[in-house]
């Protein structure tokens, strides 16, 4: 019985199964990339949230102190320093906020760009195997055809000795 012929694009398909790992390996790295910087980004918009919080309630109580006039000069005077520290606090939360947009669109786009490339690496084997398939059903169908002829020539020699 004659061996199977060896698919003679087999270490392409291996090639190509090696590139859709490695693919695979990048979209999870970009998936947990992009989480981490949602995370930071979240983390960001509540750390600015509360202080702007704390801000204003800081505020409400200088404000209430100057309407009863508890306030005195010196009391003004740290009150207005200390708005200008809590304005320039917010500034820097707000920048920091920002930078984690833009970190998080950057990681939304790798990710976009990850997925696309495991696609096309995914079609690329997908290629290759669908060949392999036809090689297959080809040897299979030669196969076949050889013991249908063998299996006649067989039946052939027994009618003619008969």
């Amino acid at each position: 019985m004659p061996r199977n012929p060896k698919y003679p694009l087999e270490a392409l398909r291996e090639h190509r199964d090696r590139k859709v790992d490695a693919a695979t390996a990048e979209l999870g790295d970009a998936v947990r990339t992009r989480e981490s910087a949602d995370d930071a980004k979240r983390r960001a918009e509540q750390e600015r949230a509360d202080s702007e919080a704390r801000a204003a309630a800081v505020r409400q109580d200088e404000a209430q102190r100057l309407a009863t006039g508890r306030v005195q000069v010196a009391d003004l005077a740290r009150a207005h320093a200390w708005e200008h520290a809590a304005d320039a606090e917010l500034t820097e939360l707000a920048r920091a906020v920002g930078r984690a947009g833009d970190q998080l669109e950057a990681a939304r786009e790798a990710e976009v760009s990850a997925r696309a490339a495991l696609a096309r690496e995914k079609a690329d084997l997908d290629v290759v195997a669908k060949d392999r398939a036809r090689f297959d059903a080809g040897v299979r169908q030669a196969r076949e055809a050889s013991e249908e002829e063998a299996g006649e020539e067989v039946f052939a020699a027994r009618r003619r000795d008969a």
